[in-house]
């Protein structure tokens, strides 16, 4: 898949924008802003610029205010570049040289207790997850290893775990909660510090794996090498800036012997297509992070992506997008 793409090279076009609103499973409201291009031949390729409150830089209105004056595209927030590289790399998968794609596994996102997380872990088990995310923020931290024994003991095929404590701990209480999770199938702590200066000393001393996330906003890929040892990065091209950042990421990544991990911010059902392919081109990866997918209570496709099993197939192609959900911008 050429995720180099620049925005001439498929030129003529027709750009046109949507906004749309999506209900959340929680009740909440989604908001994004869909990219449509058309080129002279008739094709159209679909990107989603859906900017996430508390994470992102730029706001909706920002968004919105972007794609209404004449910025260059390598200027505008970070969800309308990813937006607009998903909608040029949507476009080329019409020529006859786009590459095959395969299919990709996926973690299950779990929030909640100790027993909100053991169910909803059985019933991603159940559905064939060997990929548990766990989201810690409503975990006592001392029942930690108890709760992933208690999984372990029903995952007949076995499950690999990623913890995710959303910069929260100080360093003294990760490594405490490192040791306690030695032996148990643990492939990351996912920017587990409040001080994140301290991440080189953890990621030298800790005994679990640590992977990178905020601190992807912070750096550019050339100063990875300060995290040297870093087993992860957990790439978001919503908020990296696009595709092209986030590919250039994980080259740099797996130089130093970092997995690219592809994640998702919530997106509609057309940027998480746009993420699983991306996924799939890259030249080595895990499972990815999608799972915010089923959040979405509502899509913008006429039917729905199929995510059964936890395995996205990049060859699906993008379903019928529900104009009734949009509004020209």
């Amino acid at each position: 898949m050429n995720h180099g793409l620049t925005q001439e090279s498929l030129f003529p076009r027709r750009a046109e924008f949507f906004r749309y609103s999506l209900l959340l499973t929680d009740g909440r409201l989604r908001k994004g802003v869909l990219i449509r291009l058309e080129d002279a031949d008739g094709a159209v390729g679909w990107g989603d610029a859906a900017p996430l409150d508390g994470w992102s830089r730029e706001s909706f209105a920002d968004v919105e205010q972007s794609l209404q004056n004449e910025t260059p595209w390598h200027e505008r927030p970070s969800s309308v570049q990813c937006a607009w590289e998903a909608a040029c790399v949507s476009l080329a998968e019409f020529s006859e040289t786009a590459e095959p794609i395969g299919a990709l596994p996926l973690n299950a996102l779990l929030v909640g207790t100790f027993a909100d997380v053991l169910r909803a872990s059985q019933r991603a088990l159940e559905r064939g997850c060997h990929c548990l995310k766990i989201k810690t923020s409503a975990l006592v931290l001392e029942e930690l290893p108890e709760l992933l024994r208690e999984i372990s003991r029903f995952a007949a095929n076995g499950c690999r775990f990623r913890l995710d404590p959303n910069r929260a701990w100080n360093f003294d209480s990760t490594l405490r909660v490192a040791e306690s999770l030695r032996g148990l199938p643990v492939d990351y702590l996912e920017e587990p510090l409040c001080d994140s200066s301290r991440l080189p000393e953890l990621i030298k001393y800790c005994p679990v794996g640590i992977a990178l996330d905020e601190t992807l906003r912070e750096v550019v890929p050339q100063q990875l090498a300060e995290y040297e040892g870093a087993v992860a990065l957990v790439l978001k091209p919503t908020l990296l800036g696009g595709f092209r950042t986030s590919a250039e990421f994980a080259r740099v990544g797996l130089d130093l012997g970092m997995t690219p991990v592809i994640s998702a911010c919530y997106e509609s059902g057309v940027g998480i297509r746009a993420l699983g392919r991306f996924a799939l081109s890259l030249p080595k990866t895990a499972p990815a992070g999608l799972d915010t997918y089923s959040r979405l209570a509502e899509d913008v496709l006429c039917e729905r992506l199929d995510l059964g099993a936890f395995i996205f197939h990049g060859e699906q192609p993008l379903p019928d997008v529900d104009f009734s959900k949009l509004h020209p911008l």
